[in-house]
């Protein structure tokens, strides 16, 4: 039991730490982007960020509802 709790967390700050990786390569592109509006593949690639933050946000929302 313990064992699987502890998979459940590790697997939680995983999830956690792409997240904010994730987060801070988003925030740089974006500033970028708004230097230069007209890139429509940097836009691309905010929007592939901001999906991949938003798999990483379910997965760990998932984990808390298993949790409870």
């Amino acid at each position: 039991m313990i064992a699987r709790l502890f998979a459940m967390l590790a697997s939680a700050v995983d999830w956690k730490s792409k997240r904010e990786t994730l987060r801070a390569k988003r925030d740089l592109l974006f500033k970028r982007y708004l230097k230069n509006p007209h890139d429509s593949p940097m836009a691309l690639e905010i929007k592939s960020l901001d999906d991949e933050i938003a798999e990483c946000t379910e997965h760990l929302d998932l984990n808390k509802a298993k949790h409870r």
